[in-house]
């Protein structure tokens, strides 16, 4: 899997918004970003491609796999995706710049 596939887009919502300012409030230099990723990546293919991206090392990924909820059209039932998305710590404060990528 090419790197640049990895990662599909930030999450930018306010709770994520939270969990990047966290390390503050616990006094610690702790930085958490989500990013919504390839159905196919692991844990190792996000840390890599942060560090080709970015040129940041990640401290720690965590993944979720969020399925698709079932909704109905015209009274039969469709299913929207399953979406994947990492949510990265980061130790030493690092501030990611997503304008930039």
């Amino acid at each position: 899997m090419n790197l640049e596939n990895v990662i599909l887009s930030p999450i930018v919502t306010e709770k994520s918004q939270d969990l990047q300012s966290i390390g503050e409030k616990l006094g610690k230099r702790v930085v958490k970003y989500s990013f919504r990723i390839h159905p196919d990546a692991n844990k190792t293919l996000v840390k890599q491609a942060l560090k080709s991206m970015y040129k940041v090392n990640a401290s720690d990924v965590n993944i979720i796999v969020q399925r698709g909820k079932v909704k109905k059209f015209r009274n039969m039932p469709s299913y929207r995706p399953h979406t994947k998305k990492a949510i990265v710590t980061f130790q030493d404060g690092a501030n990611l710049d997503f304008a930039k990528v």
